[in-house]
């Protein structure tokens, strides 16, 4: 079982400490920095995230079958036959194993990107794999729990922070919450028992010879602005609360739909020579539905 996250355009992973273990599943990111000749030919990153064994596996004394070596950035799945045992070593970008915690996981994979969001550069991270191994967790995390925060939270905690440095004279961050389930598009952040749901169509801005297009947007998806952390782990909680979600083999509370959390930072900052720089960045956030095998 696997799980992944990517993250592409202006972004870049360090490694983390070194570790071996076996557990049930994992998760992958992927982010690149242009400073880096490598990671920006690439384009792209992935990293593994290994998650532990859950309680319905430690009570089957399930044995486990995957390992992984953050110092190696490999993971091993052993596979048994009648006449012998197959072991398949994967590398990637970073591996995390079960014993990561959320910390390291944002430090070493988002946390780059960030300087690159408020340097006006669009940026994304999405978690991709079977249902049940973590890539909600890894995203979202407990919200109820600064420990346990996943990436969006920990996201926003550190743009605010950065921001609130004395060479940024203005900025303002504004977030959007979109759901796709069986190809309709849902904008999270409105009540639809309250209000009628806006219709969402997929379309492309081109802009004119005055005015810079927007390129492929969403057009309807509302858009609300947010001063602190707070303010979005308060999008957060109402948008759990319309996602929609179902049980599957391997959990019960599965989503069952693709998320994109967009957070659009706008910025002026005071350059060396007095002047100021004017920046507009973007992170994208994506936690997509559990594949099932």
């Amino acid at each position: 079982m696997s799980s992944s996250l990517a993250a592409a355009a202006a972004a870049g992973a360090s490694g983390a400490s070194a570790n071996n273990n076996g557990g049930g599943g994992s998760n992958t990111f992927s982010p690149t920095k242009p400073s880096s000749a490598d990671t920006a030919a690439a384009g792209i990153q992935v990293v593994v995230r290994l998650r532990p064994m859950n309680e319905r596996e430690l009570q089957k004394n399930t044995l486990p079958v995957v390992s992984a070596s953050t110092e190696n950035r490999d993971v091993t799945v052993i596979r048994n036959n009648a006449s012998q045992t197959l072991r398949n070593v994967f590398r990637y970008d970073n591996v995390f194993t079960a014993f990561s915690d959320q910390k390291e996981v944002f430090d070493a994979t988002l946390g780059p990107v960030i300087e690159d969001v408020l340097s006006g550069y669009e940026s994304t991270v999405l978690a991709y794999g079977q249902t049940g191994t973590g890539k909600t967790y890894t995203m979202e995390g407990k919200i109820d729990n600064q420990d346990e925060w996943g990436v969006i939270p920990r996201s926003a905690e550190d743009i605010f922070q950065r921001l609130s440095h004395k060479n940024y004279v203005e900025w303002s961050v504004y977030a959007s919450y979109l759901e796709i389930y069986n190809e309709d598009l849902t904008d999270l952040l409105i009540d639809d028992s309250v209000n009628a749901p806006p219709s969402l169509k997929i379309v492309e801005d081109r802009g004119d010879e005055k005015r810079r297009g927007k390129g492929v947007m969403v057009f309807g998806l509302s858009e609300e602005e947010v001063r602190s952390t707070e303010d979005v782990l308060q999008l957060m909680e109402r948008a759990q609360q319309r996602r929609k979600t179902g049980e599957t083999k391997m959990n019960k509370s599965s989503s069952r739909s693709h998320c994109l959390f967009t957070l659009c930072v706008h910025a002026k900052l005071r350059v060396e020579d007095g002047g100021l720089l004017d920046t507009t960045g973007k992170l994208h956030m994506v936690d997509l539905a559990g594949s099932e095998c």
